[in-house]
């Protein structure tokens, strides 16, 4: 408000309130200092928020403008102080200025990346198309519209190679960090194909450099050429991942019902749950058969030779797998009606047949990939998508299958698997006319026994009186004779094999449940089996979902519209609205899809799923409870009513090794050493017990992979580890620092840091046959596996296509690998400790001292040993299948042949060695060094720790109740923690009845399964 010097308001009459302010000292509110009227009217009295000014000294808080005219009012939010501030000040402390001309926003603007915009600047940098609301793309702080984005600056997917628009997910590998898609990460990590351009009929969208003198034309590709691919890529990618992992999901619902009712004698319900996966299977089966495996006829005449063999090849190698399959499916159905007449007495272990679930996962996710991997390939030769899609279309009708199978299976009881010609069993295709089937050799004309064209089916006909096959020409001399012929192919054969298999059983298993009473005990058995498997499936579905959880970034954002509709302005020549206070005010669009994004931030983390490689995992947990059941012993305590917050304290910790801090596993190592002193299992005066106190404390910086001991590698500076360029031979540390990746393969629910090459190693292993006979034990291609060893050392953050070896091949790289460590897995330190273990006659102590030596293991040794233990045991399952199949390597076998390479010394590391001029890397002949019986013994150990390979990878619940101990006594020095463990030992509080063992658990050699209490062959 401007005033005159004789204190009267401008266009305003004077008022009494106005005489008595021209009476009273005006104090400047700026410079504190009178403020005189000038008799000249030379200068004016500035009135603003009930403060006076020098006009001099009416000017902007920050930047010093004169505000005269308008000014604008703003509060501090620290003081709640008002003060003066221009236009561009008032709207730069509110941050409302355009990010690219940096002037104040006026009306509509939009918020992007941060950022805020314009109308007229928010657009592209290049072309300077509106970006619009749902399409803005950035980067180097600048905006572009979809398409030149997408064609010079977007990040690349490391599996399909096409442009990223919106979710990548970054997931580092060594030194590198790999950008995917997530639907593409999925389909890698589940069946480890690709999707690239070639592969889906589209063409490769190569990537330009961005050159703004270029003269470009905006072509090769346009925008809609560009839009179009895209959409057509993406089209593919989502239904590709939605359809094949939803199968994924509802086959490994029906094999985990399967086990658990097996497991709870509960047959109706297995044979439900067996009829559903048949189904299911048959969707499955149908798909391949769309895939022409057999011919090659839908090929044009162009086609590359290369894929067509390739192509062939794979047919080859998968061929036996459908067969494979439906015969876990009919050893499954032979061990469910063996309930109901098994002798009361007895009962059918989780190790009898584990084999037989596991393999049913294992061989239905071979056949997955390889119907994904064969539409891809046909893909490339027809250079369409038909192939895929028609594959996928088959594939998704399992999702119209949720319950009640027997509905949908119209094979009658009386269902025949002969051949109507010869009698015989038919597993092959075959030719069918309603109920009647035939061999393709005894399909042949009845009157001039002339084979019949088995793909040339409309004009045979069949009497069904005489039961005659006609041939055309025959056929016109019998009137009564009549078509429907259909060809019927080997896979569509197994499902009605199976068909034949699931309504025989369960019509014998409806009559014996008809004669047989459940007892009420029966019934509880079945329910605490019940409950207890419930339990091992949340488990296992949590660890998942925590250790495979991804984080998901965004290249796009939606932009935020708004509209500012008043601000604080005020305008001193306009004195009418000088009294009103304005505050800002602006009105947001809420965009509508920011609870739909939030919501999609992590992927692979849904906890009430399961995946087939869920399967094994089960099956390993549940035989684990079944080889010790004292450590599960409080759910025999559980009620009908229980649920998961049960009162009993369980005899697990429940927390993994994984899981704990660097100073944690620190001091669980000072606690495992200095029992296992206390245990004189160790002295001082031991050589090896300098090495080992001195490392409980070493391993802090290996722990953590720090950030500055990785940027010394990486820079090449002077660490305190070797640098080496090549990965066979490295230090393990070094190798999961450099070339390391955070790997899922472990056991608890946080990923475990493990070399590139043995996380692709046992991934690709786990996408193959591993039934094969020779697995682990044969060497493979000698000369190829110098070149892959080769290939590996040149490129260590990038491994070569292992889907092109076989399971032999890639068994035997892995063996060449840890042999090649510079030191054993086991660690050569803690070698005649695990042999003291191994001669240990009570099991329950043998086993507390195995476990406190495995807690002293280095972090890096122990997370490959625990990825190492868990494949192996899996293996194991695949050690027979049927009729003298199977790879003959069970636990022991594989014992056998893995000791030599993870728990042995070397020469120089025997005492008594005389042969100094030996090469230092030359394994140990066991017993040209009389230690034959060690390597009996280092045997058993191992044996030992595959066996019990989940119990392992967790923390034992007395050195957890140590550790908080330890904690509370604030105790972190090796010498300290010694005393206290001393202290405590001597007054026996140490609880260790989660080792306890009530029937000791009995190894045998050659073929057979490790069973609690008893040998089972």
């Amino acid at each position: 408000m401007i005033q005159n010097s004789a204190g009267y308001r401008s266009l305003n009459t004077a008022s009494p309130m106005t005489v008595q302010v021209k009476n009273q000292k005006k104090i400047c509110a700026r410079c504190n200092k009178l403020v005189i009227p000038d008799s000249q009217r030379t200068k004016t009295t500035l009135k603003a928020l009930g403060k006076y000014y020098h006009e001099s000294c009416f000017t902007c808080q920050d930047c010093q403008k004169p505000l005269k005219p308008k000014y604008f009012p703003y509060q501090v939010d620290k003081t709640s102080e008002s003060i003066l501030l221009c236009q561009y000040d008032y709207f730069r402390r509110h941050n409302l200025l355009c990010h690219v001309c940096d002037t104040p926003l006026r009306g509509l603007y939009y918020t992007a990346f941060g950022y805020r915009y314009d109308e007229e600047h928010f657009s592209c940098t290049i072309c300077a198309t509106p970006c619009g609301v749902k399409k803005c793309f950035m980067y180097g702080n600048q905006l572009y519209c979809k398409y030149h984005f997408l064609k010079y600056f977007s990040k690349r997917c490391k599996g399909c190679e096409f442009p990223i628009s919106d979710q990548y997910i970054e997931f580092p590998k060594g030194e590198e960090i790999h950008c995917w898609h997530p639907e593409c990460y999925g389909i890698h990590k589940y069946w480890h194909v690709n999707l690239a351009a070639e592969t889906v009929g589209l063409q490769y969208l190569p990537k330009l450099e961005y050159n703004p003198n270029s003269g470009d034309k905006d072509i090769n590709p346009t925008a809609y050429e560009l839009d179009k691919q895209m959409q057509a890529f993406n089209f593919i990618l989502s239904k590709t991942w939605s359809v094949l992992y939803r199968f994924e999901e509802e086959a490994a619902s029906c094999i985990s019902d399967m086990f658990q009712y097996l497991t709870s004698n509960d047959q109706l319900k297995g044979i439900e749950s067996t009829g559903l996966l048949v189904l299911k299977i048959d969707c499955l089966f149908r798909g391949l058969d769309t895939l022409n495996l057999s011919t090659n006829k839908s090929m044009p005449v162009n086609s590359d030779q290369e894929c067509i063999e390739n192509n062939a090849m794979a047919a080859s190698k998968y061929s036996k797998f459908p067969k494979n399959l439906s015969t876990k499916i009919m050893i499954y159905l032979q061990l469910l009606r063996k309930l109901g007449t098994e002798n009361k007495n007895e009962t059918i272990t989780i190790s009898s047949f584990m084999s037989v679930i596991t393999g049913l996962a294992h061989f239905l996710k071979l056949l997955t990939r390889f119907g994904l991997y064969t539409a891809l390939e046909n893909n490339k030769l027809t250079h369409s998508v038909n192939p895929l899609l028609r594959f996928l279309r088959e594939v998704e009708k399992n999702e119209l299958f949720e319950n009640n199978p027997f509905q949908y299976i119209k094979t009658p009881v009386n269902a025949t698997d002969s051949c109507a010609g010869c009698n015989k069993y038919i597993q092959e295709e075959c030719i069918q006319f309603y109920e009647h089937r035939w061999h393709i050799a005894c399909f042949t004309c009845s009157s001039c026994h002339k084979n019949i064209n088995p793909r040339s089916l409309t004009d045979p006909t069949f009497n069904k009186e005489k039961k005659k096959i006609l041939c055309s020409h025959c056929s016109i001399d019998d009137p009564a004779s009549v078509p429907g012929f259909k060809f019927v192919t080997k896979l569509a054969q197994l499902i009605f094999l199976l068909k034949i298999a699931l309504v025989k059983s369960r019509t014998v298993m409806l009559k014996s449940k008809a004669s047989n009473k459940v007892g009420r005990n029966s019934l509880q058995s079945t329910m605490l089996k019940e409950q207890t498997y419930i339990r091992t499936l949340n488990d296992i579905k949590r660890l998942r979902s925590r250790r495979e959880s991804v984080r998901v970034t965004h290249n796009k954002q939606q932009a935020r519209k708004s509209v500012i509709l008043e601000t604080a302005e005020t305008d001193l020549n306009d004195p009418t609205k000088q009294g009103d206070s304005k505050n800002l005010v602006i009105q947001t669009d809420d965009p509508s899809s920011s609870q739909q994004v939030s919501t999609r931030e992590n992927v692979f983390s849904n906890t009430k799923t399961l995946t087939l490689d869920d399967i094994s995992r089960i099956v390993a947990a549940e035989q684990a409870r079944e080889l010790r059941p004292n450590a599960f012993a409080h759910f025999k305590k559980l009620k009908e009513t229980d649920d998961e917050t049960s009162n009993v304290v369980p005899k697990k910790s429940g927390v993994y090794y994984s899981e704990l801090s660097t100073m944690e596993l620190s001091m669980i190592r000072a606690i495992s050493l200095s029992l296992l002193a206390g245990k004189q299992l160790i002295s001082k005066t031991d050589p090896n017990y300098t090495s080992l106190v001195s490392m409980v404390f070493s391993n802090e910086k290996q722990v953590t992979g720090s950030f500055w001991n990785r940027m010394k590698i990486m820079m090449s500076m002077e660490p305190k580890k070797p640098i080496t360029k090549t990965v066979f031979g490295a230090p393990l540390d070094v190798l999961c620092e450099k070339w390391g990746v955070d790997s899922d393969l472990g056991v608890g629910p946080v990923k475990i840091r493990i070399p590139i090459i043995i996380d692709e190693l046992i991934s690709s292993l786990r996408q193959m046959d591993m039934s094969v006979e020779g697995i682990f034990r044969k060497n493979g291609n000698i000369r190829r596996l110098r070149e892959l060893t080769a290939n590996i050392d040149s490129n260590p953050t990038e491994a070569p296509d292992f889907s092109k070896e076989n399971a032999i091949q890639l068994s035997a790289l892995l063996k060449k690998f840890i042999r090649e460590l510079p030191q054993p897995i086991l660690s050569t330190d803690l070698y005649e400790l695990w042999i003291k273990a191994a001669k240990i006659d009570l099991e329950d102590e043998k086993q507390r001292v195995i476990l406190l030596i495995y807690s002293l293991l280095p972090t890096y040794n122990r997370n490959l040993l625990e990825a190492l233990l868990s494949f192996l045991h899996w293996t194991s399952s695949f050690s027979y299948i049927e009729n003298e199949m199977g790879s003959k390597m069970d636990i022991h076998n594989l014992s056998t042949v893995i000791t030599p390479n993870i728990l042995y010394l070397r020469h120089k590391e025997i005492s008594n060695d005389n042969v100094p001029d030996e090469p230092e890397s030359g394994l140990v002949d066991s017993f040209a060094q009389n230690k034959g019986e060690n390597y009996f013994l280092a045997i058993e150990i191992v044996d030992y720790l595959i066996t019990h390979n989940e119990e392992m990878a967790m923390v034992p619940k007395f050195l957890m109740n140590l550790l908080k101990d330890v904690q509370l006594q604030k105790l972190d020095n090796y010498e300290s923690i010694n005393h206290f463990i001393s202290t405590v030992m001597q007054s026996k509080t140490i609880d260790y009845s989660e080792c306890d063992i009530k029937t000791p658990v009995t190894v045998k050699d050659s073929t057979t399964t490790v069973i609690q209490g008893e040998i089972n062959k």
